[in-house]
């Protein structure tokens, strides 16, 4: 029962999660970054302790700075 339940409040969140994703993503420039962030994040990766939500904001960070720049 609760993996039904929790199949559908994924199902649920599909919209939400699509539609994040597609304003994350519209700025070409920043396209790298927010993906790297939400890859990093949705993975669960856990070092020294500390959780995905700060290694994904580091890494989108990270590929930000380094990345290369659009000239406007």
């Amino acid at each position: 029962m609760k993996e039904l339940v929790a199949a559908i409040a994924g199902i649920a969140l599909l919209g939400t999660i699509g539609n994040s994703l597609h304003g994350a993503l519209r700025e070409e420039g920043e396209r790298d970054a927010a993906l790297i962030t939400f890859l990093v994040t949705a993975s669960g990766l856990t070092l020294i302790g500390i959780g995905s939500a700060f290694w994904g904001l580091l890494f989108g960070l990270a590929v930000l700075k380094i990345g290369p720049r659009q000239q406007a």
